[in-house]
This record gives C-alpha cells, structure tokens and sequence, in this order.
C-alpha cells in the first residue's frame, strides 16, 4: 500500500508539518509580536485602555470636520537644539484617510517583519533539529 511506504510516510509527516508552521508564521508569532508591543508602549501609562482612549482624543479633539491632528516637526537649526533632544511637535490637520492609509501602511510593515523573523526563526529551528539528528 503506498502510505506504508517509508518515502510515503516521510513526505506525509512533512506535509503534516506545513499548516503548523503557517499558522505559527502567519498568525500566532505576528499577533504576540503586537500584544507585547502594545504592553511595553502601555507600561508607563497606567491603564492601557486609558492610554487608548487618550491617543484617539488627541487625534480628533476640536480638529475640523473629516480631519485629525498630525505631529508636523519642523526641523530647527542644529544650534537651537541641545544633540540628542527630539524636535518640537507642531500640530497640523491631516485628512482622515491620509492617516488611515499612512498608519495601515505602518501596521503591515510592522505584520512583514513579524512574519520574516517568524519564518526565519522557524527555520533555523528546523536546520538545527536536523543537524541534531544526523
């Protein structure tokens, strides 16, 4: 019968092997990656819903209609400020979608290199296993 097979019996164990790995790569790696991001960002603001609820009224508070705030950092001489110090945040409407798109822009970047350090772990994983073996 051809699943009892050793070729055969390899090659399923293999291909077992395959869902496992895209869910870990894809879904579960990329998804803790967010959380523990989120908790070291929500460390030092007390509640992290309230840090939440905080960043999505500065967004929108007294902004004209269909536009958010936007940090707009004007880049002073090197002589104004001491090196090391970040520049001053000047606030600046931005249109709402302009900002979605900006920000699922940074959010599928961020998911990208979850899941390239996912599957490269992955896979040295699996490279030192099988060295392990022989």
């Amino acid at each position: 019968m051809l699943t009892f097979s050793p070729v055969w019996h390899g090659r399923l164990r293999a291909a077992r092997g395959l869902p496992n790995l895209l869910l870990q790569t894809l879904v579960i790696h990329p998804a803790l990656l967010f959380f523990l991001l989120f908790l070291l960002m929500s460390h030092n603001a007390g509640s992290a819903g309230r840090m939440l609820l905080n960043a999505a009224e500065n967004l929108v508070r007294n902004a004209p209609p269909g536009q958010v705030w936007d940090c707009a950092s004007q880049t002073p001489s090197a002589t104004t400020l001491p090196q090391g110090a970040p520049a001053p945040c000047i606030k600046s409407p931005l249109s709402a979608e302009a900002w979605a798109a900006r920000t699922d822009g940074t959010l599928l970047s961020l998911y990208e290199c979850g899941v390239l350090l996912s599957l490269t772990v992955s896979l040295a994983t699996w490279a030192l296993r099988r060295r392990a073996q022989g």
